[in-house]
Formats: C-alpha cells, sequence, structure tokens
C-alpha cells in the first residue's frame, strides 16, 4: 500500500514543545493492536526519521524520508514462501527504495496483518487501490488487487458492533474492571478522558503536570493543561463522539459520573443511534466476583513488590556509594601513611649514612696515620659498598614484603553479605480488600458530593438493547447503591448547603444573652473592687483617727504632768490652764465619738464580709443545676463570677457546635443525612460562623480533641463519626450553657490542683501588631516588653514573646475583645 503526504500541520502554540514536529510511521499490525505503531509486539513500522521499530525497540534502517510534500512512500510486505525475501519488509519513496528488506518479527509471522499508520501534524492519502501512484522497479500488486486466498476480512460475529456503556460506582473498581474488559475484549475501542491523555502521551504533547501516576485531580475527568485550545475546552472529546458512531467498530464508553446519571446515559446514547451498534450497559455493582477479587490482590502485590523493590534498589546503591566513599578513605589513609613511613626511613637513612660517612672518614684518617697501604684500602671500601648494597637490598625486599602483607589484609577482610531481594505479601488486610486503593479517585470531591444522590441504574427503557449485571443480580445491584448513597451521605459534605435565617436568628439571641452575662461579671467585678477601695480608705482613715486620739491624750498627760510640777498657778495661768482643758476635753470626746464609730464601722464590715465569706463558701459548694437564677445564685454572685477569657471561648464553641449541628439537620432537610461527619466539621462551622475552626487554637491537635475538650459528653462522635449532641436546638433559657461550662472550670481546676497536667488549658490568643501570644492575666496585661503569660484560676500557660494589644480569643462572643495598655505588648483590663 501507498501513504501520499498531502501536507504539514501545525497544532499547538510555538512554544509548546514538539509542536513543530512531524511524525510519520507506516507498517502493519494485528487486529486489535494498539493504533501507536511498533509500541507493542503487535505491530512493526518504519518510522519517518529512518527507523525501523518493533515493541519499542529500534533499528537504522534507512535516511529519514516523508519531510516533503507530495512524496510517496510504498510499503511492501513480502510472504511469498518461494521468494529470496519472504517474511519482510520493504520502504519505498516516489518508487526508489529506502531500505533493504528488513525482517517480520516472529511474533507476527503467520497472523493476519492490517496496513497501518500512525501520524502527527501530517495530512496523508491512503491508497489501497488498484492503480499505483509510484509504479517500483518489480511487479507486486496492491492490496485491494490481492488474491482472495491472501487476505482476510474481519467481520462482527452477528454483523453489528456492540457500544458498551460501564457502570460502576466511584473508587469502586471502575478503571481496574475496565482494564480486565479490554484485556478479554481486545477488539473494542476505548472512549474516555483518561485514554486522551494516553494518546496525547504516546503522541508527546506536552502536559504542564506531566503524566505521571499522581498527575491528575481525578480519574474520570482529569483537568487536562495541554495549553492547546482545542485540547483543554474537550474539542477533542467531542470530535471523537462525533466521529465514533460513524466507524463500524465496537466502542467501550468510560464515564463513571455520566454513566450513573439518567440525563447524561440518555445523551450519550443518542449519539448512537445507527441500528448497526448494539448498546449495553455493562452494570458492575456491588460485590465483586472471586475473579476480580484474586485479580486486585495481584495488582496490589505486585505494586507492594515494585515499591519494596525499589527501595532495595536505592539502598543498595547507597551501600555501595557508603562502601565506595569508605574505600578512598582508607586508601588516602594507607598512602599518607605510607608517606609518613617513607619520609621517616629516608630520615633515618640520611642520618645514618652521615653517621657511617663521618665514622669512615675518620677510620681512613687513622688508617692513614697508621700508614695502612693504599690497596688494601681501597679493597677493603669496596667490599664495605657491597655489604651496603645488600643490606639496601634486603631492606627493600622487606618493605615490598610488608606492602605485599598490607595488600593480602586488605583481600582478606571480609565482605558484608548483599542484602536479598525483598519478597512480599498481602497482609490479611489487604487480602480482604475487593477495590485497589489509589490516591487520585475516580470524581473530583465536589463533583462527588454535588451528584452521587442522583446515581442511578441504567434501565432499558433509556435506550439500551442490553442490561449485564458483571457482579449482583438486578435488585441486589439497587439495593447495594441505595446502601452506598445511604453511607455517602454519612461521611461527604453538601457543598451547596446555605445556612438559614433560624440559625442566623438563635445566634444574635445568643449573643445578646452572652452580652448580659458579660456585664453582669463585669459589674460584680467593679462593685467588688469598689467596696475594696472603700473599705480599704475607711480603714486608713480609722487608722488615721486613732493616730490623732493617741496623740491629743498623749497631750493631755503632758498639760496635767506639767500642771502638777508648776504648783499653785496665778490668775492668768488658771484661766489659760482652764482653756486647754476644755480643748482637750473636746477632743477626747471627739475622739471617744471617732472610736465608736469606727467599732460600728468594723462592726459592719465584719457582718459583710462574714456575709461575703458564707456567699462564698456556698458558690464554692453551690449546686450548679439547681442554681435558677444565673445572674444571682445567692449573694448577688453571678455563676459566671470566675469566668476567665478561655471559659468564655469554650462556652460559645460549645454552643456554636450545639447550634450547628441542630442547624445542619434544619436545613439539608434530608432524614437520611443524620448530622456532620467530623472530618466535615471544619468545613460546615466556617459555612455557618465565618470564621476557621483549627484544632491548634486550642492546644489540640485534632478535631475530635476540641470535641472532647467542650463538650465533655454533651457533644459525643456515634460510631460511624457523626457528631451529636444530647442538647436541643431550642431553648426557653441557655442557663445550661454556663452551667457546663462553670462545672468543667471547677473539674479542671481540682485536676490542675491534684498535679494532672492534662487540665491546663492551652487556648491561644492572637494579637493585633505584635503578631504573637499576649500577656494576659486575669483580664490585666503587663506593661513593657516581656513574655506574655496567660494565667486562668491559678493555671499558668507561658505565651510568646510580644504583646497584647487588639488580643482575641477563638469562640468569644463579638463584645468581648482585652486589648493593649501601657507600654509596648502591656495591657488593660479587658472591656466586655
Amino acid at each position: 500500500f501507498e501513504v501520499k503526504i498531502i501536507e504539514f500541520a501545525t497544532v499547538g502554540d510555538s512554544h509548546q514543545r514538539n509542536a513543530h514536529q512531524h511524525v510519520l510511521k507506516v507498517g502493519f499490525a494485528t487486529e486489535g493492536s494498539s493504533l501507536f505503531l511498533g509500541a507493542t509486539d503487535e505491530s512493526v513500522c518504519f518510522e519517518s526519521n529512518g527507523d525501523y521499530v518493533h515493541n519499542k525497540t529500534r533499528s537504522k534502517a534507512c535516511f529519514p524520508f516523508g519531510n516533503s510534500q507530495g512524496t510517496v512512500i510504498g510499503v511492501v510486505l513480502n510472504l511469498d514462501p518461494s521468494s529470496p525475501n519472504s517474511n519482510t519488509i520493504s520502504l519505498f519513496k516516489d518508487g526508489v527504495r529506502l531500505s533493504q528488506p528488513q525482517a517480520l518479527p516472529e511474533s507476527l509471522r503467520g497472523k493476519a496483518l492490517f496496513p497501518a499508520i500512525t501520524y502527527k501534524n501530517v495530512t496523508t492519502h491512503v491508497n489501497f487501490g488498484t492503480d499505483i501512484l509510484s509504479p517500483l522497479p518489480f511487479k507486486c500488486r496492491m492490496l485491494q488487487d490481492a488474491a482472495a486466498s491472501d487476505v482476510v476480512v474481519t467481520k462482527p460475529a452477528d454483523g453489528k458492533c456492540e457500544v458498551v456503556f460501564p457502570v460502576g460506582l466511584p473508587d469502586e473498581g471502575t478503571f481496574d474492571r475496565l482494564d480486565q474488559f479490554l484485556e478479554k475484549n481486545p477488539k473494542f475501542t476505548e472512549i474516555s478522558d483518561r485514554m486522551i491523555l494516553d494518546w496525547a502521551e504516546k503522541s508527546g504533547v506536552a502536559r504542564q503536570r506531566g503524566y505521571g501516576p499522581n498527575s491528575r485531580s481525578s480519574f474520570d475527568k482529569p483537568e487536562k493543561g495541554f495549553g492547546i485550545k482545542e485540547m483543554d475546552d474537550d474539542s477533542v472529546r467531542r470530535a471523537i463522539l462525533t466521529i465514533a458512531p460513524m466507524q463500524a467498530r465496537s466502542y467501550v464508553v468510560m464515564e463513571v459520573k455520566g454513566n450513573l446519571m439518567e440525563d447524561e446515559r440518555k445523551a450519550l446514547l443518542s449519539r448512537w443511534k445507527d441500528p448497526m451498534f448494539k448498546k449495553i450497559a455493562d452494570v458492575v455493582v456491588g460485590e465483586p466476583t472471586a475473579e476480580y477479587k484474586r485479580r486486585v490482590q495481584d495488582m496490589v502485590l505486585r505494586d507492594k513488590q515494585a515499591k519494596a523493590e525499589k527501595a532495595w534498589e536505592a539502598r543498595k546503591v547507597e551501600k555501595a556509594r557508603q562502601k565506595q566513599i569508605a574505600q578512598k578513605k582508607k586508601e588516602a589513609e594507607k598512602a599518607r601513611q605510607k608517606m609518613l613511613k617513607l619520609a621517616k626511613k629516608k630520615a633515618e637513612e640520611a642520618k645514618k649514612k652521615a653517621e657511617e660517612a663521618a665514622k669512615k672518614k675518620a677510620e681512613d684518617a687513622k688508617k692513614k696515620a697508621e700508614g695502612e697501604n693504599e690497596g688494601e684500602a681501597a679493597e677493603k671500601k669496596d667490599e664495605e659498598m657491597k655489604e651496603e648494597g645488600a643490606k639496601e637490598e634486603g631492606a627493600a625486599k622487606e618493605e615490598e614484603k610488608e606492602e605485599d602483607e598490607e595488600e593480602d589484609e586488605a583481600q582478606e577482610e571480609p565482605e558484608e553479605p548483599e542484602e536479598p531481594m525483598p519478597k512480599e505479601t498481602l497482609t490479611p488486610e489487604e487480602k480482604k480488600l475487593c477495590f485497589r486503593p489509589s490516591l487520585v479517585k475516580d470524581l473530583a470531591a465536589v463533583v462527588l458530593s454535588t451528584n452521587f444522590t442522583k446515581f442511578t441504574l441504567p434501565k432499558k427503557e433509556e435506550g439500551f438493547d442490553e442490561i449485564r449485571y458483571e457482579w449482583a443480580a438486578g435488585p441486589k445491584a439497587e439495593q447495594y447503591l441505595k446502601q452506598w448513597i445511604l453511607d455517602k451521605k454519612v461521611n461527604s459534605r453538601v457543598e451547596e448547603l446555605k445556612p438559614s435565617n433560624w440559625s442566623r436568628e438563635k445566634l444574635q439571641s445568643w449573643q445578646k444573652v452572652v452580652a448580659i452575662w458579660q456585664k453582669k461579671q463585669q459589674d460584680y467585678k467593679a462593685a467588688s473592687s469598689k467596696k475594696m477601695a472603700e473599705r480599704a480608705s475607711r480603714k486608713a482613715m480609722r487608722e488615721r483617727e486613732a493616730v490623732k486620739a493617741a496623740a491629743v491624750a498623749a497631750a493631755k498627760a503632758k498639760l496635767e504632768e506639767k500642771k502638777e510640777q508648776d504648783g499653785q498657778p496665778d490668775e492668768k495661768q488658771a484661766e489659760a490652764a482652764a482653756k486647754q482643758a476644755e480643748a482637750a476635753a473636746k477632743q477626747a470626746e471627739a475622739a471617744e465619738a471617732a472610736r465608736k464609730k469606727a467599732e460600728e464601722e468594723v462592726e459592719k464590715e465584719n457582718a459583710e464580709i462574714e456575709a461575703e465569706e458564707e456567699a462564698e463558701a456556698s458558690f464554692k459548694t453551690l449546686d450548679i443545676f439547681g442554681a435558677e437564677d444565673v445572674l444571682d445564685v445567692g449573694g448577688g454572685l453571678p455563676l459566671c463570677k470566675e469566668f476567665q477569657p478561655e471559659d468564655w471561648t469554650l462556652m460559645g464553641l460549645l454552643f456554636e457546635l450545639n447550634l450547628l449541628i441542630h442547624a445542619f439537620v434544619h436545613d439539608v432537610n434530608d432524614p437520611e443525612r443524620p448530622g456532620i461527619h467530623l472530618n466535615h466539621l471544619a468545613f460546615y462551622y466556617k459555612k455557618y460562623f465565618s470564621k476557621e475552626l483549627r484544632p491548634k487554637d486550642f492546644g489540640v491537635e485534632s478535631l475530635q480533641q476540641v470535641v472532647e475538650l467542650v463538650g465533655d459528653k454533651i457533644l459525643y462522635l456515634d460510631e460511624k463519626e457523626v457528631l451529636g449532641t444530647q442538647l436541643d436546638g431550642e431553648f426557653e433559657s441557655y442557663n445550661v450553657f454556663p452551667k457546663l461550662i462553670e462545672l468543667a472550670r471547677r473539674d479542671r481546676r481540682l485536676r490542675a490542683d491534684l498535679g494532672e497536667e492534662s487540665a491546663i488549658l492551652k487556648l491561644s490568643a492572637k494579637t493585633g501588631k505584635g503578631g504573637s501570644y499576649g500577656p494576659v492575666r486575669d483580664g490585666r496585661g503587663d506593661s513593657g516588653k516581656g513574655a506574655g503569660r496567660f494565667v486562668s484560676q491559678g493555671l499558668v500557660q507561658t505565651g510568646a514573646k510580644g504583646g497584647a494589644k487588639g488580643a482575641g480569643f477563638p469562640g468569644l462572643a463579638p463584645r468581648f475583645r482585652p486589648y493593649g495598655g501601657s507600654g509596648k505588648g502591656g495591657g488593660k483590663f479587658p472591656r466586655w
């Protein structure tokens, strides 16, 4: 057959990788093989770069071709057993041979081979007809002119093509089941977004997030991100769905969400109106078959083994690297020691030679002096030189021997045994798996939560010719889907939920009541402070009066003493003394009156103090839930008199969570949604109260711990982790909330006094300008820059360095706002 190049096209922007690359592959493939020639062992081809490709293995066969318009490429398949080039493929360009005959791979011999081309950015015309476009240097039949005995015509068994619509629940084996189906039915062509991505990857189209296993947000509708308009706006997908019904092929149309929704199923079915297509709904819902479970376990084990082998290879490489580093260090140390030894030896030899030379010189001088014969001296000198040479030779041999011994020692070092390749097995939990777990889900969370309540199973009335149930039969599959939706309602959030006026009115009513309680606490503290100040003032006045009375008495006594000493006074002296006595009497009378008044005040104050102490004692032993009025539980004491910022925080959060539970049930208006799942508590909290719910703000790690911290069995989680409450949503009075918080405060105080560390609250207070935890002590802030402390009823939690200006506490009613005072980071009394 022939392929004529009509034109070259450029798809995509110029900045796109491979945007201008033109690819043409011509060859043969078996029925049902991949459309990408040379990618598997079921096809073989010549590529325009001159490669001969089979099963991803390349070999150079000719010069590049297909780089000019109007070129005619001819492909010749020789299956003539009498020909010397039997079972070969040859390539021609404009009738001229480009390659020598290439051997047909063994995997393709004896099979029906279909002419095939794969192309990119090229427009081609394929000629199977009887008339050849570029005559060859020998006679050869075109495909359409082939003898009937040399060709095979394939047709559907019943004369119809099948279009299969898999229907399965998200994350319950949908795509794994599809792969199993395609393995058993290779004649089917998959139409899905997943396959479009696969085609793009094999075509070399760049994608922003790549094509790795975790490069997509969902399997059903992964984001495109090609930077090519026709790819990103689903034009390619729409074109495929338009063209596919014109081709007499069997298809499997994979849409996880679409195939579960009646309207979308009908829209897809409307594209396959031609009678040649048999439309089949393949329902894969329920308990999987034993065969599928084995397949899942095999895939899980294979993935687990691959992961273990990868880690093993990494450890092996790291071990070799560390060994190489250690060996280099050892060799460097050995070389250093050798150099030191050699230097030392040379120094010793030099010293020895110097000593010997000096000794010899002395001996020669002595012998000369003694008149020794010169011939005998020369002969003796030669003998000495021989002896010295023999010594040096012996030393060299000894050194070589030592080096050999060191090398032998290095070679004799035992090698560490190599870690064997791990052999993974399935855990008991993995053996119970029905579906393969995956980090990437079939549907995006938002898509699933907004559509799952509309999922239905297909019916023949929708236009299907046949409905197959692979796992559970019709009624069982329906029941399985119903239970699945019920379970999903429990653990899926309602994205489109909007808070009603009912919840807003309840919140506003609560805020007004809290404002009254806080005002009462403020008045009580102000009155207590005023009373203490007045008592202190009166005490100081009494002390001054006592001092004054003592001074008057002393003056009177001094006057009497002087009178006795002076004797009989004259008339003037007597008159002056009388006046002094009269003044002293008046002063004494006034002092006595002041003393009596002070005694009365002290008696009255003692009575007041005694009454206050009795009231305090009664408060400490108060039956909290027996109190009728939380603003006055006895002696004018409000129940919240000892509330600290963290107590108001916890009470606010307790009310909000209780309101949230009832508001959700009220607003969602669905009896099949019993409440809020713990995983979505923060989502709904923000939706209803427009603020974040962060565990770290409460000194804990999880939302479950927040519930336990606030609720104390009033709020609870059921076996499905759905948040529940023992309080009503409608209240005649909100008094139960301060009662619960006061009870919890006393319990924390008692446990803290017993040394229980967990009783200390660690609520954070976010500052305004300072950006750190501010100093707060019983509502008062320290002045200056020092580290802040959060003190509550004697429970101290050190804060961060910085000021308290603008500090606020999570969950407090809007009117509470402690604020900073003098100095950097100082804090005044909180305003209520």
